[in-house]
């Protein structure tokens, strides 16, 4: 009777483990969602709860950017920086050894993925979008260390999958490779 009883504390311990601890191999984003992780040692990411993703105003400004440019042809194999002129305000510090991801509709007609690197080191991932239903890998860039990075669709995704994130090697003045 007494190892039932260790069993079920055991068991009733680890059913009441908190989001914030467990690992996750993936992020699900419907539009409107955020997360914040980290990235553990052994790669894996531990995701707080699901959170209302709200619109910075650097995040407009960079949407409104981005949304008016021409749309490329192929996937762009650099990131772009914004635009340096005093039409986009500074971006809020990311919360250090954290890294959030915003998922944001355009008036529902583009997609806008925002990823706040709280690390000293820079980070890739691997993203796969659901677009009318069909679900495919979908290009992002690597994102600065300390720094934001946008992605934009020039059109609107019904979900995105974050996985695989990682830190590589990257120095300043280095491209901004994406892939």
């Amino acid at each position: 009777m007494v190892r039932f009883a260790l069993l079920l504390v055991a068991s009733l311990l680890v059913a009441a483990t908190p989001a914030r601890a467990q690992a996750q191999a993936a992020i699900i984003l419907e539009p409107g969602d955020a997360y914040s992780f980290r990235v553990e040692t052994d790669g894996t990411m531990s995701a707080g709860p699901r959170e209302t993703a709200d619109w910075a105003p650097i995040d407009v400004a960079a949407a409104r950017h981005l949304s008016g440019l021409p749309i490329p042809e192929r996937a762009v194999p650099y990131g772009t920086p914004l635009p340096d002129n005093g039409t986009i305000p500074a971006a809020p510090p990311p919360r250090p050894g954290m890294i959030r991801v915003k998922f944001l509709s355009i008036a529902g007609r583009h997609s806008l993925l925002v990823v706040e690197n709280g690390y000293d080191r820079a980070i890739v991932y691997r993203a796969r979008m659901t677009r009318d239903g069909q679900t495919r890998p979908t290009d992002v860039c690597l994102i600065m260390p300390g720094q934001h990075g946008f992605e934009h669709w020039p059109h609107p995704i019904e979900r995105l999958e974050i996985s695989d994130v990682r830190f590589v090697p990257w120095r300043e003045g280095d491209p901004q490779p994406c892939a």
